[in-house]
């Protein structure tokens, strides 16, 4: 055990650093003298075959190790890239096992478009600042068409560059986007020193102001104090000396590196490059999220080069060495505990979950085999292809149910290994290990453990009692397989079921209809004559194989009646309802009408009966886009004896329809608490605060903190449209973009469609998912009843959205947050503050201006909103005129006192501004006069996460002087050294300080 322990520390001291892990367990890439190994992308599989992919793949990740080696300062560069090819592609000698890599598990996913980015590509983030992303999304047509990816988002080797920022690195745009659904930042904003400002970085970035929608001057919004809404900046392609930021706009042909704070000693004569200078006065994603840090500041806390690690180093060629694998056949060997401890009840309902697993779950024309265990090991059965339900047969007499015996885990994973090996290399064959004790027979888990590794083979566990041996988690995170937890002792716990369906759904790549969605998982105990009855829904775009299931724990089989939306009525005698052994089983034949379908259950046995219910379908038709949910916790494991200092722990759901995001659903995490097994409910949201990052993502997320005691804590997660406000994304017309700084030549091509993405509501729908399993272990003596898990979290969407000179006034809004982070009842009290000098608010809070209740004119700072609800207040400020900027930040403080960190800063233009003057008739996009060949047009395009903001950013770049028309010129003031924007200086505004 030693020895495990040891290799599973070295192996933590990778993840770390993705504490926050993704909503399934990434590919772990590994940098190590300077070299990034170990990068895994995959093509799905519904990808027509097309060599050109992987050639172009190569082309691109040569190109973006050459650019990152450059924009890190020599610190690293891509060494080892491995492409995974799907099993529907021809077999090719050079093709390799697949090992442990996997669709699901990439880091880089080819695939077909997400409507909200077209061919763009993005990085899926569902972390926080520091937290790298889940994938990478390339589609066909982006990897392989070189001069369309080049003219409409620049360098193939620098577009790579920005999206590992997000990937590796967990860095966000810093750059203004629309999005429809919520989460827009700011093109604009209004500095203490400079007055209105692009939303750049670096500051030194030159350019101009045009509104692509008027193709006329920008005019200034009085009620905002800033350009207006369809303004943008557009600097200069060519003569540009900014040399930051990868996270702005990569396709400037001077921009080399990432933004530095100023104290990162990597350029000229040992001192920072201005000209990459971070700009933290810009209200960009990055800086909101990240307090004000630049990308260097964040990429310097990085396991990558915390610490100094990865110092520069001279080398002598960037090209990276490729690995070609390809998938293999679904193999699994479920390897089952059947040792003394298992007698009685457990032993039956491993039964009874493996048989419905075998019968209703398992993929066509995969491979399973079955491994019993006890003082030894043995194949009940070896791999077998399930092609028929005679294969299913045959599978499923020889699950076990005599137990007797100790406990050798590691024979078990010996036997396990041995079944693969049968079939030919093992690699890629996953092993369900599902165990109820400590392991107490040689050979022990650690010494089998090096051997299993090397077979490149994938361990999921299920901890069956809180007895289970607590190595397992260690085999599943060591070859990036899922761990489970079943209690055996809460009486209407769904996670045996849901672990054995988990294992092969999650990793079901498979698009449309053609996956299976797992609608039903619950438990009920019910006495000797009672009536349990219940609803479910089934939407439209679903309802093949339905597959209705009823499992009891011995004696008379209850009495079943499943009623379908036309009232017709399923029971005994239906050719479709069928009674096995303790399981009654109904398929509906064809496609499941939609709508609200029952099931009414009776007990007819003299003794009460623990029922499990549970129901499937596929989609309506293969080509349909069904809801799909996905559930992680943030962490496996918690430390109990610092939960005060750092309790964060996070539950997300992800809710989409194909790659689109579900909006409004009502989602609910169950939590399974030790010692007494109760289950907490606590309600996930997608609002862009606490421990959710992007609003209307489709990822609802919460940090929950209510732990009872040391132990297992298992977790599941329930979706349904209970309130009826859920919708799924709908994206028409061609404003379809993609994360990174976009640039294109054609006008129409990215003409700003403000119709292009809306919402459509959904019927009523349910689903359910497992969450996994995570540990809190060395809990302080006392207990936990008496911690203060936290203080509120921090606000990162402050925002002023009015201001009236005439009135003196500042409208700000914010997110409500709870006592402790997002958690709890309303905080106590919000303490806001103001300022006229943004650097002076950003580096000492304590010093400024508290806003008071004299100046509050509507709402009131002392009574917080309960969390997740809208907060706005209105406030007087005390002065106004040319050139009056005020900025403001709140943090928000709890029952005893603890403050969260400072929100970040909005700022108000207190000036007088005149109604805008309405533009001159212009001819539209559509005509034919459009901008000849040599104008550019340059266009920005993003949103974090899947619900991207259809953006753009057009200018004719031949317009020398694009100002807003108000009662001076309003335009961007020079910057030091001499860099001027093309547009003129306001008079008497100051330089900015170098």
């Amino acid at each position: 055990m030693a020895s495990l322990t040891l290799r599973l520390a070295v192996f933590v001291c990778v993840l770390v650093w993705r504490t926050e892990v993704a909503l399934t367990a990434q590919n772990v890439i590994q940098l190590q003298n300077n070299e990034y190994t170990e990068v895994l992308i995959a093509i799905n599989r519904n990808i027509p075959e097309d060599q050109q992919i992987v050639d172009r793949l190569k082309e691109i990740f040569t190109e973006a190790s050459e650019a990152l080696y450059i924009a890190t300062r020599s610190r690293a560069y891509i060494k080892q890239v491995k492409i995974l090819i799907p099993n529907t592609w021809t077999r090719q000698p050079q093709y390799l096992p697949p090992g442990t890599a996997t669709f699901d598990r990439a880091n880089v996913r080819v695939d077909v478009q997400n409507p909200l980015y077209g061919d763009g590509p993005y990085v899926q983030q569902t972390g926080g600042c520091g937290v790298g992303g889940e994938y990478l999304h390339l589609t066909p047509r982006y990897v392989v068409d070189r001069p369309y990816g080049e003219s409409n988002w620049g360098p193939y080797g620098k577009l790579v560059t920005h999206e590992w920022g997000h990937l590796r690195w967990g860095l966000f745009d810093e750059y203004g986007f629309d999005d429809p659904l919520g989460g827009s930042y700011p093109h604009f904003y209004v500095s203490t020193s400079m007055g209105i400002q692009p939303v750049r970085c670096s500051a030194y970035t030159a350019g101009s102001y045009q509104n692509p929608v008027t193709q006329s001057r920008c005019q200034v919004d009085p009620a905002s104090g800033l350009p207006e809404a369809d303004c943008r900046f557009i600097p200069n392609p060519n003569g540009n000396r900014a040399t930051g930021s990868y996270m702005f706009m990569q396709f400037l042909p001077q921009v080399e590196e990432f933004c530095h704070g100023g104290q990162h000693l990597f350029s000229q004569g040992g001192q920072p490059n201005p000209l990459s200078s971070h700009n933290r006065e810009a209200p960009n994603k990055q800086n909101a999220l990240c307090n004000g840090q630049s990308a260097w500041d964040v990429m310097n806390k990085h396991q990558d080069f915390a610490n100094g690690a990865n110092p520069p180093r001279e080398v002598v060629s960037t090209v990276p060495d490729f690995v070609l694998l390809q998938e293999k056949e679904p193999m699994m060997v479920l390897v089952l505990d059947t040792s003394g401890s298992m007698r009685g009840d457990p032993i039956r309902r491993l039964n009874q979950a493996a048989t419905h697993f075998i019968r209703s779950t398992v993929l066509d024309d995969s491979w399973l085999g079955i491994v019993t265990f006890s003082t030894t090991a043995n194949t009940y059965h070896p791999l077998l292809q399930i092609t028929s339900a005679a294969d299913r047969t045959s599978l499923i007499n020889r699950v076990p149910s005599t137990v007797g015996g100790t406990t050798c885990i590691g024979c078990a994973l010996l036997e396990g290994v041995k079944v693969l090996e049968a079939q030919g290399d093992p690699s890629g064959g996953i092993l369900f290990l599902m165990s109820d004790g400590q392991e107490n027979e040689a050979p022990d888990i650690a010494t089998v453990t090096p051997q299993v590794l090397a077979k490149g083979i994938i361990i999921d566990t299920l901890a069956y009692k809180r007895s289970a041996d607590p190595q397992i988690e260690s085999l599943a995170l060591l070859t990036g397989g899922k761990s489970y937890f079943y209690s055996g002792e809460q009486g209407d716990s769904t996670a045996l079921n849901d672990a054995f369906t988990a294992s092969v759904l999650s990793r079901d790549d498979r698009t449309g209809g053609e996956a299976t969605i797992q609608l039903v998982s619950e438990t009920k105990t019910l006495n000797t004559g009672e009536n349990y009855y219940n609803e479910l829904y089934i939407e439209k775009s679903e309802g093949r194989n339905a597959i209705f299931t009823f499992m009891w724990n011995g004696g008379v089989p209850p009495l079943i009646e499943i009623i379908a939306p036309n009232g017709t009525v399923i029971s005994q005698g239906d050719p479709s309802y069928q009674v096995m052994s303790d399981t009654i089983q109904v398929n509906v034949p064809g496609v499941a009408q939609p709508g609200k379908w029952s099931y009414n259950i009776t007990i007819v046995d003299y003794y009460y009966q623990q029922v499990d219910i549970l129901a499937s379908c596929k989609g309506a038709t293969p080509d349909s886009q069904p809801i799909k949910v996905t559930a992680q916790v943030s962490t496996i494991s918690l430390n109990g004896s610092s939960l005060s200092e750092s309790p964060a722990l996070s539950i997300r759901a992800s809710v989409t329809k194909g790659y689109l995001p579900v909006t409004g659903a009502t989602v609910t995490a169950y939590i399974e608490k030790p010692p007494s097994e109760d289950v907490d409910e606590l309600l996930l949201l997608d609002n862009g605060a606490g421990a959710d990052v992007t609003k209307n993502d489709g990822v609802y997320s919460r940090h929950f903190l209510n732990f009872t005691a040391g132990g297992r804590y298992s977790v599941s997660v329930k979706v349904d449209n209970e309130h009826g406000e859920a919708a799924s994304i709908v994206v028409s017309g061609t404003a379809r973009r993609g994360h990174s700084a976009a640039l294109s030549k054609d006008a129409e091509a990215f003409a700003l469609d403000k119709n292009a993405v809306h919402t459509e509501p959904l019927d009523q729908f349910q689903r359910m998912a497992p969450g996994g399993v995570f540990e809190l272990t060395d809990v302080p003596i006392g207990g936990l009843s008496r911690l203060d898990l936290g203080p509120p979290s921090r606000v990162n969407d402050l925002k002023v959205i009015r201001v009236s000179h005439d009135n003196l006034t500042v409208a700000l809004s914010w997110t409500a947050v709870g006592d402790d982070l997002d958690q709890g009842g309303p905080a106590a009290l919000t303490d806001l503050r103001f300022g006229r000098n943004f650097t002076e608010l950003a580096d000492d809070f304590e010093a400024s201006s508290v806003v008071d209740d004299s100046q509050v004119l509507l709402g009131d700072l002392t009574s917080p909103s309960p969390p997740g609800t809208l907060e706005t207040v209105v406030i007087r400020v005390p002065e106004r005129g040319e050139n009056v900027t005020f900025v403001f930040a709140l943090r928000v403080c709890d029952t005893v006192g603890n403050c969260g960190q400072p929100s970040n800063i909005a700022a108000a233009n207190l000036e007088y501004i005149p109604e805008p003057t309405p533009p001159p008739p212009t001819t539209p996009l559509s005509q034919p006069n459009k901008p000849n060949s040599n104008t550019l047009i340059i266009a920005v395009s993003v949103s974090c996460g899947v619900v991207a903001a259809v953006v753009a950013i057009l200018a004719v770049l031949s317009v020398k002087h694009c100002c807003c028309k108000r009662k001076k010129r309003v335009s961007v003031t020079p910057v030091p050294d001499g860099i001027a924007l093309e547009s003129g200086q306001p008079p008497n505004q100051p330089l900015p300080k170098a």
